[in-house]
């Protein structure tokens, strides 16, 4: 039975796995001593130009494991040390090529069309890493055009940049007839042995037919210079800097500023510190680019610009200093302030009603010049920048204890230009600002009844901007400020009743703030809001049978007021008074109900519920049982006829 289901499973198994994997199961002439691997591995077959050994041998298991994994055969070794069982690498080498532990990077294990099993032919190969404007200038360097063998080892060496012979024996193994004397030929008679000529000749490519870099020095004359027949390793002979550069083609700069500035290697005569006096790669003769070359001494602006944020122009700093000196300080072009308006509107000349204070000196004071790790440039937070050192009593320099979101995520952007603009810097109108938070806020604005300062867009008319005692940041307390407005007596009179939250000052627990759908600005319809506090009675309004007056949805305020009332129960007008407005006390019926009792001196709510009951005429459920049948007699002496 167990052999049953072994069997099942293999079936099943060899059914769902992909075609390699299942030929890895199947039995045949290969698990004989007979089979291959490339009978099912034809695409690593001897099909190609060049196959590498193993496979070609058919001897597979020299280099994978004959099982391995479902679809992975492993290796027998991991890269090198499985190509180093066979090929022999001085992994030891002074230099080496990067991923020289994986060997696969470049060489295919199985076959290839090209020499040495490379994936693709060797230029191709180099250059799909090594994408450099070297190789894509007009004029190519003949051997870099063929290929990089002939100057370069592959994998490892004892030169720099893995070249096959130290520079000058490389050069000269190809220029033969310039070595010698016919190097101070071609040189006009200055000896150049022992330099480098990649100095002046980049080795791929150039813009020149005789492949000098892009910027070359403009009177090539070499004895203006140097001193025939003396090697030029030997030092440039008419001087070294200043002294050989100054005089008949260069002065030293001179400048009439009050700030003017000069660049230390200027003042020390080390012209050849930034300039290569024959031919660089960067105009004007400049070692490196400017980036590179300044950030070598200026380690503080190298460090800025690699910051999240760098200045645009950053790149090339002779955009706003001078390379040798200037009429300014740190040797910018101009003043600051200046200087940034060449390229950024100058806020100044907005003509806005208002123009921020720094904007009018130096936007230093606010911006780095060269890069940070802040949006547009900021020398420190908005928050911190705006707050402690200018404006110390907004926010949390106020000590109040509601701040507006904004000011405590230190957006102030987001409100206010911080260059210029109309009074209070506003980036928009103020009930336009506003909306861009407060968007739900300001969908009311649809609704039929607007409180009147929301209606206008004034919000600063009840809020603060920063920040408050009050909560929602309201610029009074709640009371106090509705009272500005809307004269509402809050005192609860002698004998009288009041609202609680009328007499707490808590307005909006009633009322909207801004706008609604319900007069006067209420938060619901009366009956829900009333309810809403008075639960008992908006379940006993729910289930039993209501008081005309009561099942309106504004019906509250036919008997009651919002706030205060000279009468208990916030009555508008006494009990019978209030009863008496809608019920007919001349009415033979009424008179009948009530014995002829005098309507003005009831207490009406003694015997009937004034909301709801379940008791024909809203009378109270626990009623004196002769009073439930009319025979006050058993009580009374009074008769229906003599009246009370």
């Amino acid at each position: 039975m167990r052999v049953r289901v072994w069997w099942l499973l293999f079936v099943c198994l060899a059914a769902i796995l992909p075609q390699a994997a299942r030929a890895q199961l199947q039995r045949g002439s290969r698990f004989k001593g007979t089979g291959t691997c490339v009978r099912c591995h034809e695409e690593f077959g001897p099909a190609a130009g060049l196959s590498h050994a193993t496979p070609r041998d058919g001897d597979c298991t020299t280099c994978h494991k004959p099982h391995g994994l479902i679809g992975v055969l492993r290796l027998q070794k991991d890269e090198p040390q499985l190509c180093l069982d066979c090929h022999e690498l001085d992994t030891g080498a002074t230099h080496v090529h990067p991923g020289l532990d994986k060997c696969t990077t470049c060489h295919d294990a199985h076959g290839s069309d090209h020499p040495a099993l490379l994936k693709a032919a060797a230029k191709d190969l180099c250059q799909s890493c090594h994408n450099t404007p070297d190789f894509s200038r007009e004029v190519s360097h003949a051997p870099a055009a063929e290929g990089c063998s002939s100057c370069h080892v592959s994998h490892g060496g004892s030169q720099a940049a893995l070249l096959r012979l130290d520079e000058e024996a490389l050069c000269i193994s190809c220029h033969a007839e310039d070595a010698g004397d016919g190097y101070s030929a071609v040189h006009q008679g200055v000896p150049v042995a022992g330099s480098y000529c990649s100095s002046c000749h980049p080795p791929h490519s150039a813009a020149s037919p005789n492949l000098m870099r892009a910027s070359i020095h403009p009177d090539t004359t070499c004895d203006r210079c140097h001193t025939p027949g003396v090697d030029i390793v030997a030092g440039r002979v008419t001087g070294n800097g200043a002294e050989g550069c100054l005089g008949e083609c260069h002065t030293m700069p001179s400048f009439t500023g009050e700030g003017w500035s000069l660049h230390p290697r200027v003042a020390a005569g080390r012209c050849l510190d930034c300039h290569d006096p024959h031919t660089t790669d960067q105009a004007p003769l400049l070692l490196a680019d400017q980036r590179t070359l300044c950030g070598s001494c200026h380690d503080e602006v190298a460090l800025a610009l690699e910051q999240s944020h760098p200045h645009k122009d950053a790149e090339k700093c002779t955009a706003c200093h001078g390379g040798h000196g200037s009429d300014y300080p740190q040797l910018l072009l101009a003043e600051s302030r200046s200087l940034c308006i060449r390229c950024h509107d100058d806020p100044v000349a907005a003509g806005n009603a208002f123009v921020h204070s720094p904007v009018k000196e130096k936007c230093t004071r606010c911006h780095e010049p060269h890069g940070a790790s802040r949006p547009k440039l900021l020398v420190a937070s908005q928050g911190d920048l705006c707050g402690p050192a200018c404006h110390e009593n907004i926010g949390a320099g106020s000590g109040m204890p509601v701040i507006h979101e904004p000011v405590v995520t230190g957006q102030c952007s987001s409100c206010h230009d911080p260059h210029s603009g109309p009074p209070m810097l506003l980036n928009k109108a103020r009930s336009e600002l506003c909306n861009d938070c407060h968007e739900r806020t300001f969908a009311a604005a649809a609704v039929s009844t607007q409180h009147d300062p929301f209606a206008k867009g004034t919000c600063e008319s009840c809020h603060a901007s920063h920040a408050s005692e009050e909560a929602a940041l309201l610029t009074e307390p709640e009371a106090a400020l509705c009272e500005k407005c809307h004269t509402v007596e809050l005192t609860t009179p002698v004998g009288g009743s009041s609202h609680l939250p009328a007499t707490e000052g808590d307005c909006v627990s009633c009322h909207q703030p801004h706008a609604s759908d319900v007069a006067p600005l209420l938060q619901a319809p009366q009956q829900t809001l009333c309810t809403s506090c008075h639960e008992d009675l908006g379940e006993r309004l729910a289930t039993q049978p209501v008081h005309t007056p009561a099942a309106q949805p504004d019906g509250c305020a036919l008997c009651h007021g919002a706030h205060t009332t000279r009468h208990p129960t916030l009555l508008l007008d006494p009990v019978a008074t209030s009863c008496l407005n809608c019920h007919d006390r001349d009415a033979p019926a009424f008179a009948e109900d009530h014995l002829g009792l005098p309507a003005d001196s009831m207490d009406c709510t003694s015997c009937h519920d004034p909301h709801a009951s379940e008791e024909s005429g809203l009378l109270h459920p626990e009623t004196h049982e002769p009073f439930f049948k009319g025979d006050c007699a058993v009580c009374h002496d009074q008769t229906k006829e003599g009246g009370s």
